[in-house]
């Protein structure tokens, strides 16, 4: 089962006013800590966290660590990014490498192939994990795309 969590919807709950921004270590803390209690809730089994950054402005250094990061280092559930911009991926890319993390993103055509970013060794790691869970194959055009809706 994939659980979907809407970040622009998080960080709008957690900050007063009309906020699209992801910036200040506080602030991520916050959207990372509302994700956590919304995981800890969820009633059934869930595989993939599929978390969108859709709406979001832009994210910094320090939110990309506070948020992703810590969500892929204290997570059992594989966590899918969505929604992610050219923006988005230059401050999460370098924080996951530095932290030898992978994350999955999914791309924005819609066509349920993912993209592995971060350290490359954990980025293969985690795809060939996929494919051996059975919860992504392997395309016959070499893309790795999920096999739950």
């Amino acid at each position: 089962m994939i659980q979907h969590i809407d970040v622009h919807a998080v960080l709008q709950e957690s900050v007063s006013g009309v906020y699209a921004d992801l910036v200040t270590r506080p602030t991520g803390r916050v959207v990372r800590e509302r994700i956590e209690r919304a995981m800890a809730t969820w009633q059934y089994p869930v595989t993939v966290a599929r978390i969108d950054f859709t709406g979001v402005g832009c994210i910094d250094y320090s939110c990309a660590d506070e948020i992703v990061a810590k969500l892929l280092r204290d997570r059992r559930t594989v966590v899918v990014l969505s929604g992610i911009s050219d923006g988005h991926r230059e401050a999460i890319e370098p924080v996951l490498a530095g932290h030898g993390l992978a994350a999955l993103i999914e791309r924005r055509d819609g066509g349920g192939e993912l993209e592995a970013l971060g350290a490359p060794e954990a980025a293969a790691a985690l795809l060939d994990e996929l494919v051996a869970r059975r919860l992504a194959v392997r395309t016959p055009a070499g893309t790795i795309a999920l096999t739950l809706a």
